[in-house]
């Protein structure tokens, strides 16, 4: 599953990536109207709606100050703009995906995630305000957008000599960094993450403590645990806390999009050097995405140039005509988790 969630979210990271063309306005849009592409109209329920399944699915989070929550709607629109597009031509190109294609997703998704704990993803639904039927809507306009992607971009292939070629230049960066083995804590406030700081630091089991206060319901059944985090699966800040932290020891409170992050670091993973025969098919794999990313986008900004996508004030982005990618913070499989 974990291989279908990366895949399902490479395809979002590419929606989110193309150029986006925007026209005045035409005519006067009803209230409540976030955008429009052409004569379908958006509104703004309907884009918080796909947010909340988006926070469900992948841990995308809401920043908490305003200026961050006015820029994160704006992408949030232009995401959703440019997904409304690729619906359409999805349509054109007669794809379509089963409903046991969908239930398998699903249920891959909660045995990854909540080890198979059916009541668990109920409840993390809640907590977003989001439903069943959105989320199992969204993994279908997913699975729908990986098959267009495919038919878009054809057989890639890479052959050895490149990958050799690639890896000469970017082995630096190929290598295993240091990892730290976590458990994580988010509570509400500063003065509650110090509370439990203090209790982690006086002895206490961190498994049973995430479980009786965490607020993060992805991770507090398990005991908060994140498994081995790199410093770029984590938020910059929550980063600078954990890597200075060593083996056995409590790091935090420290601020996250959540809320406030504590926790403790059982294990160091040391950094690796790569060797080309260790790397050479994940390599592979990433060049033939990188050159398959470069035809859908090319592909991509074909389409939008034909679309007709206006915007309401509060919703246009203030970079409608940059090539950007909605990065998440946290890795995929950890999603959920606020680090």
């Amino acid at each position: 599953m974990k291989q279908k969630v990366l895949i399902a979210v490479a395809v979002l990271a590419v929606v989110t990536a193309g150029l986006l063309v925007w026209r005045p306005w035409a005519d006067e849009a009803p209230d409540g109207t976030a955008f429009r592409v052409g004569e379908d109209v958006v509104s703004i329920d309907d884009l918080d709606a796909r947010n909340d399944s988006l926070r469900a699915l992948y841990g995308i989070q809401e920043p908490l100050g305003d200026e961050g929550l006015d820029d994160f709607r704006r992408q949030a629109a232009k995401s959703m703009a440019i997904s409304l597009v690729l619906d359409g031509a999805v349509d054109d190109a007669g794809i379509e995906v089963s409903q046991a294609e969908v239930d398998e997703a699903v249920t891959a998704f909660v045995a990854s995630r909540f080890e198979g704990d059916r009541d668990q993803f109920l409840d993390s639904l809640g907590n977003v305000n989001t439903s069943e039927d959105a989320v199992i809507e969204e993994v279908r306009r997913q699975l729908e957008l990986r098959a267009l992607l495919a038919e878009v971009s054809g057989e890639v292939t890479v052959s050895d000599a490149d990958v050799a070629v690639a890896f000469e230049e970017r082995k630096a960066d190929l290598g295993t960094p240091e990892r730290r083995v976590i458990s994580n804590i988010v509570v509400e406030s500063r003065a509650e993450g110090q509370e439990v700081r203090t209790e982690l630091d006086g002895g206490a089991d961190v498994v049973a403590l995430a479980r009786r206060v965490s607020i993060d319901a992805a991770t507090r059944e398990k005991g908060g645990d994140l498994g081995a985090v790199s410093r770029a699966d984590l938020l910059p800040d929550v980063a600078d806390a954990v890597f200075r932290t060593g083996a056995g020891k409590a790091y935090g409170p420290v601020e996250g999009t959540q809320g406030w992050n504590v926790g403790v670091v059982s294990r160091v993973q040391q950094p690796a050097a790569a060797t080309l025969a260790g790397v050479r098919e994940d390599l592979r794999a990433v060049l033939v995405s990188e050159r398959t990313q470069a035809i859908w986008s090319e592909w991509l900004a074909g389409e939008l140039r034909e679309a007709d996508i206006r915007y309401e004030a509060a919703y246009r982005p203030s970079d409608p005509y940059d090539i950007t990618s909605w990065e998440q913070p946290l890795g995929t499989d950890q999603a959920g988790a606020d680090k």
